[in-house]
């Protein structure tokens, strides 16, 4: 992680903890959104005028997990079941903060059902037309992963994350490896995982990163707001880290 990236994460979390809305508004992007612990989602310019609570205060003592993707940079951290994620951009300006993600599993499991064995979106079609080949073939690498999921072959899903993924949801906070394990016995058990599907979706295209703003609607439950970073490695696009809070103010609905 270049020093760049952590003198300006510092520098944003201690204007959040001293509630400096000025100092914080500075460093966010013009395309900005904060997802809160209850799924409530914010622009920048809600942010600046109202400036949200920081879950894990000043973060003192916590110690982030941070990867650089060329221009493109996350920042994990969690304390007592609180997630943090912290996506930045390199502009023409400096480092951006594009999105800051919470997650929370502190409160009750949101409502669930059974799933599905097949199901087209996301794995096969999504309501988003790509703008770019970049796009194009990162929705096609992350559509692939889906199917993996769907039709349980762990290897295959392994070939599109990187080494150093990691899902966070109310429910699980699961690395590569524990991902895989999952997949490895909804294959044994011959379990019903269709992947919930894609509602809307926002993509921003940097040199060998894309990040995914986008919101997903179980097939039985509340929908949910998820952040995701891709990374492209030896031309291949790798899904990098995905954080998803449950809409608690989103009706459920079954599909």
């Amino acid at each position: 992680m270049s020093e760049d990236v952590l003198r300006t994460d510092g520098a944003l979390v201690a204007a959040l903890a001293n509630g400096d809305a000025r100092a914080a508004a500075a460093w966010l992007d013009d395309e900005f959104t904060w997802v809160d612990c209850n799924g409530r989602i914010l622009d920048k310019a809600q942010a600046a005028s109202a400036l949200p609570k920081p879950p894990l205060g000043g973060e003192t003592g916590l110690e982030p997990v941070g990867h650089h993707y060329g221009e493109v940079a996350s920042m994990a951290v969690d304390c007592d079941k609180v997630f943090v994620l912290r996506i930045w951009v390199k502009r023409a300006t400096g480092w951006r903060l594009l999105a800051y993600h919470e997650v929370s599993q502190n409160g009750p499991a949101a409502p669930h059902g059974p799933g599905r064995k097949e199901w087209d979106n996301p794995c096969h079609v999504i309501p988003y037309q790509p703008r770019n080949a970049d796009e194009r073939d990162c929705l096609a690498a992350w559509q692939r992963l889906e199917v993996a999921v769907m039709q349980h072959e762990p290897e295959i899903w392994a070939q599109h994350v990187a080494d150093e993924f990691m899902v966070v949801g109310a429910a699980r906070r699961h690395s590569k490896a524990d991902r895989k394990a999952v997949i490895e016995q909804q294959m044994r058990n011959d379990a019903n995982s269709a992947p919930a599907p894609l509602l809307s979706a926002r993509l921003f295209g940097f040199k060998d990163a894309m990040v995914m703003t986008c919101e997903h609607q179980p097939f039985h439950g509340k929908a949910a707001r998820v952040s995701r970073v891709f990374v492209k490695r030896g031309g291949r696009w790798l899904m990098a880290v995905s954080f998803q809070t449950t809409r608690q103010d989103a009706p459920v609905k079954t599909i």
